[in-house]
């Protein structure tokens, strides 16, 4: 699978529903996904493909690794994310399912039409997830596939997200890359008391800072009255499960999570806003209608199915 958290979420759900169906695993994986993976005895790290112009080299590597990394001929191949082993399941005539929310951006119904660039890069990038046999296109809100042979899915609800929901008058943060410096600022200027995870304490005077904790986080944000997060697609498929609203936030640069801003925003469950452009005004909207409990809900979880099932689904149509 790919190399970030949420990709790591769908892959722990996905294991999990595959061997409760009776399949022994092997499960691969690298980045920062590795932190929540390590503690799977199925789990292998390995070197994972990362953008930019490293990226050939690290497909060399990877398809060479790989080659001996599967000595054995497995059944069946599962991608979250990650293109060189669905060449291999091609090459190695296995069958495969990919699993990606870059399907939903090219071959979904949106209410919002990705970029020119943006498309251009996802279908680049989505391209080696097309040999797959089944595709599954994962997203944060209710979306119809546009295109045929895609399946569409939702991130799975974890179980440590089943308790019960609260408001007690604190916000949760979450950046991934550590850089939320500036919005943490602003918003414990505005007087909110703010909880942030992550793996570098910005050091803010007023700040309770948490190093990352898949449990303690869950906990949290069961609890908050709202985020304030980069605009990452399994972190929003989480907030609008719990109907908890959030600031989404991304990079100047980073087209993918602008568009996962804009779509969160039209769809009435966040404030979409640059990291570089935020302003008091802008912390002080979101707060105020916190308060006022404006924004709006989506029953994400009954209108798309969730990933573990439509993938345990297709590996079995596959096994047939």
């Amino acid at each position: 699978h790919g190399r970030g958290r949420g990709h790591a979420s769908r892959a722990i759900a996905c294991a999990r529903a595959l061997k409760g169906a009776g399949h022994h695993l092997r499960v691969y994986g690298g980045g920062d996904a590795g932190h929540v993976l390590e503690d799977m005895p199925e789990y292998t790290p390995l070197p994972i493909v990362r953008p930019g112009l490293a990226a050939p080299l690290g497909w060399v590597r990877r398809l060479a690794g790989d080659a001996g990394r599967f000595d054995e001929q497995p059944e069946c191949i599962v991608s979250d994310g990650d293109q060189p082993s669905v060449v291999l399941a091609r090459r190695r005539r296995v069958p495969s399912v990919a699993i990606d929310h870059g399907l939903a951006l090219t071959h979904g119904r949106l209410p919002i039409r990705p970029p020119p660039l943006l498309r251009l890069y996802e279908r680049l990038n989505a391209a080696p997830l097309g040999l797959a046999d089944r595709c599954v296109a994962v997203h944060f809100l209710p979306f119809e596939p546009a295109a045929p042979g895609i399946v569409a899915a939702r991130p799975d609800l974890r179980d440590d997200l089943r308790g019960p929901v609260a408001r007690e008058g604190f916000l949760l943060a979450y950046f991934r890359d550590d850089n939320g410096r500036a919005p943490l600022e602003l918003a414990l200027a505005a007087g909110a008391e703010v909880v942030c995870f992550g793996e570098r304490d910005p050091g803010l005077p007023g700040l309770t800072f948490r190093r990352s904790d898949r449990a303690a986080f869950a906990d949290h944000l069961r609890r908050c009255d709202g985020v304030i997060a980069s605009a990452g697609s399994n972190v929003l498929a989480e907030c609008v499960l719990l109907g908890k609203p959030v600031l989404a936030l991304h990079r100047r640069g980073d087209a993918e999570q602008a568009l996962n801003a804009r779509l969160a925003e039209h769809a009435g469950v966040a404030l979409g806003r640059g990291l570089e452009g935020l302003g008091p005004a802008d912390v002080a909207e979101f707060l105020a209608r916190c308060r006022r409990g404006d924004f709006a809900s989506h029953d994400l979880a009954a209108a798309l199915p969730p990933v573990s099932e439509v993938v345990v689904a297709a590996v079995a149509d596959l096994l047939v």
